[in-house]
């Protein structure tokens, strides 16, 4: 089951110095890591993102491990609220 957020990322590929935001579904069985991104809180507190975001935003990076390529995004949110959204707790490991 795939996972509704919020991405933050820039149209021109990152050299425009613009970005937008959009939504994106993520996959819990192919996330690796999340970790705060305080690079994109920087951008935040420059009035480089779009506007309408509170001042006191955090943003998670996710690694993702796409079966032969890896990806990073970030999304809106915290590391804690992003891990609670992709509902890791309730999936077990079945031995058998």
């Amino acid at each position: 089951m795939n996972i509704k957020f919020v991405e933050v990322y820039s149209p021109g590929g990152g050299v425009s110095h613009k970005y937008s935001l959009r939504t994106v579904y993520i996959n819990p069985d192919h996330v690796v890591c999340l970790r705060e991104d305080t690079a994109t809180g920087t951008l935040l507190e420059e009035g480089r993102l779009p506007s309408g975001l509170d001042h006191r935003q955090s943003f998670t990076r996710v690694s993702i491990n796409g079966g032969g390529y890896g990806q990073d995004i970030v999304v809106v949110g915290q590391v804690e609220e992003t891990y609670q959204k992709l509902d890791f707790d309730s999936r077990r490991l079945l031995k058998g």
